[in-house]
Order: structure tokens, then sequence, then C-alpha cells
């Protein structure tokens, strides 16, 4: 029913009606902050991304063609807009003795029984953080990711599995199968 929903929001959005289309970002908001949380560091980068992708699907959501993908689209457009970030940020960033200090500052200032999934997944690449945000927190199947990424569909699951193990590898979880 939600299916639905959305599609009735998306043509109405492509009608101008702002108030479907802020309908439809309360709907997918906190998936946009948890993917944007795997790609940047910084809240205020979150956050100009996010601000970034709301305008760009406003200002081009006429261009969807397909009103039942509405949220791969956006989030497809959020993905590119961290990685603008991402290079930006990267030329600017600090030494590399510098973040590795800083990634070992933060394990001791978090450390908790139970972690967080932010936590959990805090060391793998961004590609790999992306796939198991969409996977086991947004509930997205392999192929939708693999359309979201433009990845091939075993690809997607390689990298789950090979992600988990070196979870599994990092906190101990080896030992307990």
């Amino acid at each position: 029913m939600e299916e639905i929903k959305v599609e009735e929001l998306v043509k109405k959005a492509k009608n101008k009606d702002e108030k479907a289309f802020d309908e439809l970002i309360s709907l997918i908001e906190k998936e946009l902050y948890l993917i944007a949380k795997t790609r940047l560091y910084n809240d205020d980068d979150i956050a100009d991304s996010i601000q970034e992708t709301i305008y760009l699907c406003y200002k081009n959501i006429h261009k969807l063609k397909d009103d039942r993908l509405f949220k791969t689209w956006v989030i497809k457009i959020l993905i590119n807009e961290c990685n603008k970030i991402h290079r930006k940020r990267r030329k600017h960033n600090i030494s590399y003795e510098d973040k590795e200090m800083e990634k070992y500052i933060k394990v001791e200032e978090h450390y908790e029984e139970n972690l967080d999934f932010d936590i959990l997944i805090r060391n793998l690449d961004a590609e790999e953080k992306t796939i198991l945000t969409l996977y086991y927190c947004s509930g997205y199947t392999t192929k939708e990711i693999s359309k979201i990424l433009k990845k091939n569909e075993n690809t997607i699951r390689s990298k789950i599995s090979r992600s988990k193990n070196k979870l599994k590898k990092q906190y101990g979880g080896m030992n307990n199968e």
C-alpha cells in the first residue's frame, strides 16, 4: 500500500505540489541520513549532501520516468552528492597519521558492550558501508542494491559476505562459530 501512496505522491510532486514532495521526503529522510552517514563523517557534510539531494530531486522530479523507482532515484542522487563532497574533502584532508590517530581515539570514545551499527561498520570502506546499510538498515534486496549502485547482483552478494567476514574477524566472531 505504501508503494501506491509513493506513486501518487510522486505524480502530485511532478505537478509542483510541494506538500506531496515534502511528504515523499519525510518517508525517506531517515534512510537518507543513514546512507549519507556511511559515506561522510562530518555532520555538516551529511546535512549538505541531504539538502543538495532534496533540492536536486525537487528540481528534477519531472525527469523521473518510473514513479515506482522514486526511492532508488533519490538514493542514487544522494550517493553522487556524497561522493562529490568526499572528493572535495579529500583534497583538503589532514595527514594520514592524523587520520589514523583519530580512528583510535574514536574507538576509545565510543566503546560500549553493545556496539552501534555505525560504530560496527566504521572500519569498512565507503562502498561496503553503503551496501550493508542499504541491506540491513533499509531492507533493500541484493537485486535492488545492484540497481542502485549499478553493480552486478553477485558482486553485491560477495561484498556483503566479505564485509560480514571482515566484521567477524575484527570483533572476534570467528571463534564463536
